[in-house]
């Protein structure tokens, strides 16, 4: 996210600008580096292979290109590609971009099947990953302020027994909570009665902070079975300070070519088998950023683990609560898709009651 000053120099020489633009677009459709030929193919008028020979090698002893090996192409430094995502953003200040028809309908029809769905949540990730063809990842806003309308239980086999959470705002927590020992029918079914009469209308903060400990303070067999649900379903309330949280479409940035040297792709599967690094990435991020959408190119990252990759990340309103959304993928991202997708969610999001 970060802006280096001297950038500027390059913004008010248009054609070591157009020729930057150039070989960025290049790298990101092809993979590959770019040579003075493919450039001068793209531009498509009448600017000399010399000539432009000429400006990738100013370009690349400015630091915003580089050259893998002799004789190779170039290849966009982190400096050349901030260079191209302000030149975006800069160009839609002026006159902000149509986001395509396509994608505006996608978002608005997924938007709607997800609103009141227990899974909404991972409906929105999976809508990220299709708008932004990158990693998404979606962190519900904060479920501590929710109110809980009921707690079912359905027994399973054993000591297993199926607990749904409903909440006023109409969103269900479901999980598989194992007890310590077995409890006959009648009793269960009385306890699930003695939790949702102790839970209603309370938050899932207070139950997260200790409102069900002590329910079996007085012995019977119902409150010893409600203390035992209780100690079990702890689980479906640990990460509702930090909100739920999902991650989308890995599958769609295994094949890049960034990602068949092993360094890359284990930094990736290290972050994303952890999400209580997820949330504190996004956290640190979103305490850094600017609030908006922020973009944050290789060596920009603060985070030293997620430095070989691009990350975007902004805020969303749900419910009246603020969530954050992130799109994770290689340098040689196609930002043009990631920005208008990420805004346009963030903007019909916000604009959802």
């Amino acid at each position: 996210m970060p802006n280096d000053g001297r950038n500027a120099m390059i913004s008010k020489d248009s054609r070591s600008l157009e020729i930057l633009d150039a070989v960025v677009r290049l790298n990101i459709e092809t993979g590959k580096p770019v040579s003075s030929g493919l450039v001068e193919r793209f531009l498509q008028r009448a600017v000399s292979s010399a000539t432009i020979r000429g400006v990738m090698k100013n370009l690349e002893n400015a630091g915003y290109l580089h050259q893998p090996h002799t004789s190779a192409g170039r290849l966009p430094t982190d400096r050349g590609y901030r260079v191209f995502v302000d030149h975006l953003r800069r160009g839609w200040a002026l006159r902000a971009p149509e986001v395509p028809q396509e994608m505006r309908l996608a978002a608005s029809r997924d938007l709607a099947a997800a609103a009141g769905h227990p899974d909404r949540i991972r409906l929105l990730a999976g809508l990220l990953n299709r708008l932004t063809r990158n990693i998404s990842i979606i962190v519900g806003p904060s479920l501590d302020g929710v109110r809980i309308q009921r707690i079912e239980l359905y027994p399973r086999s054993g000591t297993r027994v199926l607990m749904v959470v409903i909440m006023a705002s109409g969103q269900v927590r479901t999980g598989l909570v194992t007890l310590r020992r077995e409890h006959g029918r009648p009793v269960m079914e009385q306890a699930a009665r003695l939790i949702t009469d102790r839970t209603r209308d309370r938050t899932v903060g207070e139950v997260r902070r200790g409102l069900l400990d002590n329910l079996d303070i007085v012995h019977t067999p119902v409150t010893s079975c409600a203390a035992d649900i209780a100690r079990g379903g702890k689980s479906l309330f640990q990460d509702a300070e930090r909100g739920e949280l999902s991650l989308e479409g890995v599958a769609s940035v295994l094949d890049e070519p960034e990602f068949e040297e092993p360094e890359p792709l284990k930094a990736l599967l290290r972050f994303i088998e952890s999400p209580a690094a997820i949330h504190q990435a996004l956290e640190t991020l979103d305490e850094q950023g600017s609030g908006e959408v922020d973009v944050w190119i290789g060596d920009e990252n603060p985070l030293g683990n997620l430095r070989q990759f691009s990350m975007l990340t902004g805020r969303f309103e749900m419910d009246g609560r603020q969530g954050r959304l992130a799109v994770l993928g290689p340098r040689r991202m196609w930002y043009q898709r990631a920005l208008l997708g990420i805004d346009a969610m963030r903007r019909i999001m916000n604009a959802t009651p």
